[in-house]
């Protein structure tokens, strides 16, 4: 899963990782690190919706997963990435 995004012109993206469950975000060359695929609450929760905030510069990014209700781990999620609470980037995949 990737979505790609700007952040002041630097171009950015959301990135996870389907299998390992590691999750993050990149802004040119450096890396913002959202989820570990070594904590056992990547892999198995129950909660249908989760955000992940990170600063970036001068900038707040969001990130913000829905999963569906029925059968979510083997349905696609939404996801939102927001800078600054704008919209930046929406899409949707595991």
């Amino acid at each position: 899963m990737q979505l790609s995004f700007a952040i002041d012109g630097v171009p950015s993206e959301y990135h996870r990782d389907a299998f390992l469950g590691t999750a993050g975000i990149r802004v040119g060359t450096v890396e913002y690190p959202l989820q570990s695929g070594l904590d056992p609450r990547t892999h198995f929760g129950f909660k249908l919706e989760r955000s992940w905030s990170v600063k970036v510069g001068d900038h707040v990014v969001q990130v913000e997963k829905r999963r569906p209700l029925l059968l979510a781990g083997f349905r696609p999620s939404h996801y939102s990435v927001t800078v600054d609470g704008v919209l930046a980037a929406e899409g949707q995949g595991r």
